[in-house]
């Protein structure tokens, strides 16, 4: 079961590499284009919103609660499925083009949530008027977001795991066409704080044509998955009774995550627009760390968990406890293996990976204080991980309603210590740090939402042997904190005898680095004797060319 959920994640793996490389190649486009500071902050806000939904819809009602849903009815229906798919996708796509239209109907008020005091000052009505307009051009993503999630969750469940992973590939490529196409036409010069009606349109209609295209990239596969969709209609008899009461605490799950969303937003902004001279770390500067803190997350632990969740399902149905015990801990493990040492990696070179991503035209002076920021977020991405897969353990019994107090748990703890960071901690001369602030409010967040997650699996599933994470997630951070250690202090040696800058020479010792700490990493995880890891270094290089023929 093990060896077959690992095979599942790593197609998806696949498309969610090249996936992530073209999102950073459009982030670097786009800081060549429109800068790091307000005007790339103005954007990245109105563009936040409908990614912000999809994020936060992928997590919750469509993703978590229809799979196991979608599941049984394959398994159980005589129709393997169909009727109850079908009437599900037709109901989606209803509700989701209805909130759309409302949602463009009200772009100004809602613009209005995410804008700071600072942009309330009748003097930067311009800002608040690009603002808007953006707001106006990407709201129609959310359509296109909850679409393609529906869609995506119906393969999931059929074990059709790599399209919904490479179809964003198809996003990636019109999205930084429409920025080359930005850069050609309108070339950065004086970089002014706000947009024409021309730079508007094609930044975001350009986005957002880039999601639809995405949708439809998965619909060939929904076919040849053995669903043929009809549009039906009606919900009685098909027992979406329970999927949506289900969803009840999942939709409030959700609204507690878009205010927390909201804050941060606002907060983040207030660093790009404040007065404060010199280089800021705002909205593009958490957004941005926030992408490649999500780079392993993407990766690795989306892809291990949404090949692990139907699995989970199951045996919850059956109710063995014990091995949706040990299926958990052994997908975390496994996940952590990479992780660990990848937020180290991102702590100890976070300057250079930053500069490589965003240090680029309009983006190349500002370089600094986004590396502090993705340095306080990556503190966060080991609970966040734990606190990931726990969640859908609560998702396979269908227990919607804990995750949504565990969610309540975490917003309070984000909200109040970024609120503290950034309008108590920092004065009005040091609010270019806000971005910085806020990473180290997420870290915190779910570094308490681990520990009380925890305690209440505990009540639910007893101890197995086998299905601890403690002693195996120390020995990674001991391994991974020698290997990042070491491989920062060659750097440092470089960077004292060189005067390398810029981002090509940042790739080049961000390869060095590599070069010097996977191998002490691996080296130490065996001494500490972590089957975790060497079961990844094996998987790997048994797929090195002549590898397999020796073997």
């Amino acid at each position: 079961m093990a060896d077959r959920t690992l095979r599942s994640a790593a197609v998806m793996a696949a498309g969610t590499v090249l996936s992530r490389l073209l999102g950073f190649v459009r982030i670097a486009l786009l800081a060549a284009a429109i800068g790091t500071a307000l005007r790339g902050d103005i954007f990245t806000a109105a563009n936040t919103i409908p990614n912000s939904l999809y994020i936060l819809l992928a997590g919750g009602i469509f993703n978590t609660v229809l799979v196991p849903q979608l599941v049984r009815a394959i398994k159980n229906h005589d129709d393997g499925g169909q009727d109850f798919t079908n009437r599900l996708l037709t109901f989606g796509f209803v509700v989701l083009a209805v909130v759309t239209v409302g949602c463009v109907v009200l772009a100004p008020q809602i613009s209005e949530l995410y804008l700071p005091k600072e942009l309330h000052d009748p003097s930067r009505a311009s800002e608040k008027a690009s603002m808007i307009m953006f707001a106006r051009l990407c709201l129609p993503q959310i359509f296109f977001y909850g679409a393609y999630v529906l869609v995506g969750q119906v393969l999931n469940a059929r074990r059709r795991f790599g399209p919904m992973m490479w179809a964003p590939i198809a996003n990636n490529i019109v999205a930084c066409a429409s920025i080359i196409t930005f850069l050609l036409i309108y070339r950065a010069g004086d970089n002014p704080p706000t947009f024409t009606h021309g730079e508007e349109l094609l930044l975001g209609l350009g986005h957002t044509v880039g999601i639809a295209v995405q949708l439809l990239v998965l619909l060939p596969y929904l076919k040849a998955s053995g669903h043929t969709y009809v549009p039906k209609f009606g919900l009685r008899g098909t027992g979406l009774g329970q999927t949506a009461k289900l969803g009840t605490w999942t939709v409030l799950f959700v609204a507690v995550n878009q205010v927390t969303l909201v804050v941060v937003t606002k907060l983040a902004i207030a660093g790009s627009a404040s007065t404060d001279p010199g280089a800021k770390a705002g909205l593009f500067a958490y957004s941005t760390a926030m992408l490649i803190i999500l780079v392993p997350h993407g990766i690795v632990t989306v892809s291990l968990a949404t090949a692990a969740l139907p699995q989970m399902s199951a045996l919850a149905s059956e109710n063995d406890v014990t091995e949706v015990a040990r299926l958990s801990a052994n997908s975390i493990r496994q996940t952590l293996a990479i992780v660990v040492p990848a937020a180290a990696a991102m702590i100890a070179f976070a300057h250079p990976i930053v500069t490589v991503i965003a240090g680029y035209g309009a983006g190349k002076n500002n370089t600094q204080l986004m590396a502090y920021t993705l340095m306080t977020l990556a503190l966060g991405l080991v609970p966040f991980t734990v606190q990931y897969f726990q969640l859908r353990t609560f998702y396979a019994f269908e227990d919607t309603r804990t995750p949504f107090f565990m969610q309540c748990a975490i917003a309070a703890t984000n909200i109040a210590a970024a609120l503290i960071g950034v309008r108590v901690l920092l004065d009005k001369e040091h609010l270019r740090y806000s971005g910085v602030m806020l990473g180290a409010a997420y870290a915190l967040a779910y570094l308490v939402a681990v520990l009380l997650s925890r305690r209440v699996l505990a009540r639910r599933i007893p101890k197995v042997a086998g299905a601890g994470i403690g002693l195996p997630l120390l020995a990674m951070v001991i391994a991974a904190v020698v290997g990042a250690g070491i491989g920062r202090a060659v750097v440092s040696v470089i960077e004292s005898v060189t005067d390398w800058n810029g981002p090509v020479t940042s790739a080049v010792l961000l390869a060095i680095a590599a070069a010097v700490m996977l191998p002490v990493y691996v080296a130490v995880a065996r001494v500490l004797r972590i089957h975790e890891v060497t079961d990844v270094v094996s998987m790997v290089t048994s797929k090195l060319p002549g590898r397999s023929r020796r073997a």
